[in-house]
């Protein structure tokens, strides 16, 4: 869903500024990317998780300038329905898209900001990428993200969050990778998160794209005290060991993985937890581009009812027109 950042001017200077990145970001285009054009795209998703929150998201728009799902730029609107027993409540907004990025690195921007309402309170949104390879073996990124955070009083009371972070990625020989990353998440309620992720990626059978990873999270909170708004520990820190698979097969480009471990709140024991993620994406007919993504995890979320877990499911479309 759209995301929310949590000061707007800021906010919007931030997404300006990953633009003016990407024209200084080396591109790698194609012939089939050199015609732009204009191009509908449309998404529809879906959450659900134990407690019985849902939420249910449309968005249509139109991408100017398109030269490929890896460049172009555009406008859409979509609205996010949340829902929860007898409760509702909707959450419109405007967003612009722009993507440039190369194909061999995808090394450049990706990016979507603009405004989101919610029972009366307005929130600039985004989600914000800029990548750059230095060296063949070293990457680095500069993330800003965010969002309306996901329960019923949040919702209620417009507390979103964003996220700025910054993560390195370096190669060790031809088969490990280390990624570590680091991120403040502030809150519009006066909280804010201090984030460290690692992953050590380990690649198994590199001809059939199959890795194992390690994983590690954990963040600690200013302010423990949100009013019952959403789950929110002084300290939390959860890690796990997935196998994952990317790989083409034909046009299309099939990734996904699963894995299990543990979390840990505060100072309790440590709990049991499970992931997996499925996507596809590629081609159709006549220039027109699909993706479809499934998740699940029951690792503590901004919700941690009993026997937690939560899905989603998303699909997008692209279709071109002219040339």
């Amino acid at each position: 869903m759209a995301r929310s950042l949590a000061h707007p001017a800021r906010a919007c200077a931030a997404l300006g500024a990953f633009a003016v990145l990407s024209l200084a970001a080396p591109h790698a285009v194609t012939a089939a990317e050199s015609a732009d054009r204009v191009a509908a795209v449309a998404q529809v998703g879906f959450e659900d998780d134990a407690d019985g929150f849902n939420a249910a998201k449309v968005r249509a728009g139109a991408l100017f300038d398109y030269a490929s799902e890896l460049r172009h730029a555009g406008l859409a609107l979509q609205n996010t329905h949340y829902s929860t027993g007898g409760w509702s409540t909707d959450a419109p907004a405007i967003i612009g898209v722009y993507r440039n990025q190369r194909r061999d690195t995808l090394e450049g921007v990706r990016a979507e900001g603009g405004l989101v309402q919610v029972n009366g309170h307005t929130r600039v949104v985004g989600d914000a990428t800029w990548s750059h390879r230095p060296r063949e073996t070293t990457g680095v990124e500069l993330i800003l993200a965010g969002d309306l955070v996901g329960t019923r009083q949040a919702l209620e009371e417009g507390i979103a969050y964003g996220l700025a972070g910054a993560s390195i990625e370096q190669q060790f020989g031809h088969r490990f990778t280390g990624v570590a990353m680091a991120g403040w998440q502030p809150f519009t309620d006066g909280n804010s998160r201090a984030l460290l992720r690692a992953r050590m990626i380990w690649s198994l059978l590199p001809d059939q794209g199959i890795s194992a990873q390690l994983r590690w999270r954990q963040y600690s909170s200013s302010d423990a005290d949100v009013g019952g708004a959403y789950f929110n520990p002084d300290r939390y820190r959860t890690w796990d060991a997935v196998l994952s698979l990317r790989r083409r097969v034909g046009a299309w480009t099939i990734s996904g993985l699963a894995g299990a471990g543990q979390e840990r709140v505060d100072r309790g024991s440590w709990q049991s937890t499970g992931v997996a993620d499925v996507r596809a994406e590629g081609p159709l007919s006549r220039g027109m581009r699909l993706a479809v993504n499934a998740a699940y995890s029951n690792a503590a979320s901004f919700a941690n009812s009993p026997d937690y877990w939560y899905g989603s499911v998303n699909v997008s479309l692209i279709v071109p027109f002219g040339h």
